[in-house]
C-alpha cells in the first residue's frame, strides 16, 4: 500500500510533469523539469555543415558572430530533480547533437573569437565504446559507421589528441564528439578532447533530426572509397589557376614529368614515414625526385598535405597557410605537377598529396659581370701572340712557354663561352660552371709560370 505521504508525493510529481509538458508560459517552469525544446542559436563557423550551414563572413571571427540557424534542443539531462534524485532524465545516445560548455570551450573560443561560448557537436562515442579513425572513416566497436550527416565521405582523420589508427576506449563519464564537417571541425580529435557528459547542457536527439535529413548525403557507397585516391588532380590545377587569375597571375601549365616527380616523392614519404625536406630516411629528396622524373628547370618548390582531400578542400586547406599561399601564387613558377600516394604507415592506411612547382627565372647578370669576361677575352687575345713569338726564341724553357700558351687558350675559350651565355641572359651549363670555377686556379697557374719565366 502507498502511504498518504507517498500518494501526495506522486500527485505533486504528476502535476509538475504536466506543467512542464503543457505550460503555455514555458519560461516560468523551473529549469530542472523542462521537457519542451529551447531554441539554441547556431553560429556560422561551418563545423556542423551540412546540418547547420556555414556563414558568409570572410573570416572565422566574422562567421562565429553570424547566427545561421536555431536548433530546437532540450536541456540536458532534463527530467525532474526532487531532492538529490533526478527522474525521467534523458540518456545521451549515438548521433545526438549536443551543446557543450566547459573551461576548455571557454578558453578556445576566447582565444579564437574574442569571447567565450559553447560548442555544438555530434556524439559518436559513449562510455565503453572503442572508437578508431582509419583511412578517412570512423570505426566504432570494430564496425564502420554509416554517416549520412557528414559533409564529405571518407573525411575523418586523426588529430593532435586522437591520431590515426589509435583505438580509444571511452571512459565511463566521457563521450567523444565530432563536427559533421570533419575537415573543418575542432572537436575531440584536437584540443577539445573527450567531453565529460556533465559538460553537456543541451541535446537534440538523433530521432528528432528529421528536418535536417534533406541536406544529408546518400552514404550507401561510402565504403567503396576505401584505399582509393581522393583527389582529382586536374580539378586541383584548375582551381589553383582560378586563384592565380584572381591575382592577375599567369596560369600554371600541367607538366607530366613534374606529376611523376610528385608521385615518386609521395611514395617515398609514405614508404619511409619521412616527410622531411632533407629526406634523411628515404634519400628521395625533392631535387632527386625531379632528376628521377627527368624534369629540368631552374627553380622548383614542393607543397604536400596528408589526408583524404578532394580538390576544393585541398585548395582551401593550403591557402589557410601564408607560406604555401606565397608559393602557389608565386610568379617564379610556370609548371605544376600534382599526384597522390597511398600506402600504410606503421600499419595505418595513409595518403599524401604532393604538389611540385617548377619554373624559369632569368639570371639577370650585371653589366660589370658581363663586361669582365669580355675584357678577359681581349686581354688574353692581346698577350697570346707575344708568347707564341717567345716560343721561337733561343734559350727559353719551351715546356713552360707551351704551358703558358695552353693556359691562355683554355682561359680564352672558357671566357668566350661564359661571355656569350651571359650576354644572352642564360644560365650557365654544368660544363660552363666548371669552367668558371677552374678559371681562378688557371689564372694563378698562369701568373706563377710567367713569374718563373721572368725571373
Amino acid at each position: 500500500m502507498i502511504s498518504k505521504v507517498g500518494r501526495i508525493f506522486f500527485f505533486l510529481t504528476l502535476i509538475i510533469v504536466l506543467l512542464a509538458v503543457f505550460s503555455s508560459d514555458f519560461r516560468n517552469v523551473p529549469y530542472a523539469i523542462r521537457f519542451k525544446p529551447i531554441l539554441i542559436p547556431i553560429s556560422g563557423t561551418g563545423s556542423m555543415a551540412p546540418s547547420f550551414p556555414k556563414g558568409t563572413g570572410s573570416t572565422d571571427a566574422e562567421r562565429s558572430d553570424e547566427i545561421v540557424a536555431y536548433a530546437e534542443m532540450y536541456p540536458y539531462p532534463g527530467g525532474i530533480l526532487l531532492g538529490a534524485k533526478r527522474f525521467f532524465a534523458y540518456q545521451i545516445k549515438h548521433g545526438d547533437i549536443v551543446e557543450i560548455k566547459n573551461n576548455k570551450t571557454d578558453q578556445i573560443t576566447k582565444e579564437k573569437y574574442g569571447e567565450s561560448s559553447g560548442f555544438v557537436k555530434r556524439v559518436i562515442g559513449l562510455p565503453g565504446d572503442t572508437v578508431e579513425f582509419r583511412d578517412g572513416f570512423v570505426y566504432r566497436n570494430g564496425s564502420l559507421l554509416d554517416e549520412p550527416y557528414i559533409a564529405k565521405p571518407r573525411s575523418t582523420y586523426g588529430g593532435d589528441i586522437i591520431s590515426e589508427c589509435e583505438k580509444v576506449v571511452i571512459p565511463s563519464e566521457d563521450t567523444l564528439v565530432l563536427g559533421d564537417n570533419r575537415k573543418a571541425s575542432l572537436d575531440s580529435r584536437y584540443d577539445l578532447g573527450l567531453i565529460r557528459i556533465s559538460d553537456i547542457h543541451y541535446v537534440l536527439p538523433y530521432e528528432n533530426q528529421t528536418e535536417y535529413r534533406a541536406v544529408w548525403r546518400d552514404s550507401s557507397e561510402d565504403s567503396d572509397l576505401a584505399d582509393t585516391p581522393a583527389l582529382d588532380s586536374k580539378e586541383f590545377v584548375r582551381l589553383l589557376n582560378d586563384k592565380r587569375k584572381e591575382k592577375n597571375l599567369s596560369s600554371l601549365k600541367p607538366d607530366v614529368n613534374l606529376a611523376r616527380s610528385s608521385k615518386i616523392r609521395g611514395e617515398a614519404m609514405i614508404t619511409s614515414n619521412d616527410f622531411s625536406i632533407e629526406a634523411t630516411k628515404s634519400g628521395e629528396s625533392l631535387k632527386k625526385s625531379l632528376s628521377d622524373a627527368n624534369y629540368k628547370n631552374i627553380t622548383f618548390a614542393e607543397v604536400y598535405s596528408k589526408g583524404y582531400y578532394q580538390a576544393s578542400e585541398l585548395i582551401d586547406n593550403l591557402f589557410e597557410f601564408p607560406n604555401t599561399t606565397k608559393l602557389l601564387l608565386s610568379e617564379e613558377y610556370q609548371d605544376v605537377g600534382v599526384d597522390t600516394a597511398i600506402g600504410k604507415i606503421n600499419g595505418c592506411p595513409s595518403q599524401v598529396v604532393v604538389v611540385h612547382l617548377g619554373g624559369y627565372i632569368p639570371p639577370n647578370y650585371t653589366k660589370d659581370e658581363i663586361d669582365s669576361w669580355y675584357k678577359l677575352m681581349n686581354q688574353l687575345d692581346e698577350v697570346l701572340p707575344s708568347w707564341e713569338n717567345v716560343l721561337n726564341a733561343d734559350g727559353v724553357d719551351k715546356d713552360k712557354v707551351n704551358q703558358i700558351i695552353s693556359l691562355i687558350k683554355d682561359r680564352r675559350d672558357a671566357a668566350e663561352k661564359i661571355y656569350n651565355r651571359m650576354k644572352e641572359n642564360e644560365y650557365l651549363t654544368d660544363e660552363e660552371r666548371i669552367l668558371l670555377q677552374e678559371d681562378t686556379n688557371k689564372g694563378k697557374q698562369l701568373q706563377s709560370l710567367i713569374s718563373e719565366m721572368i725571373h
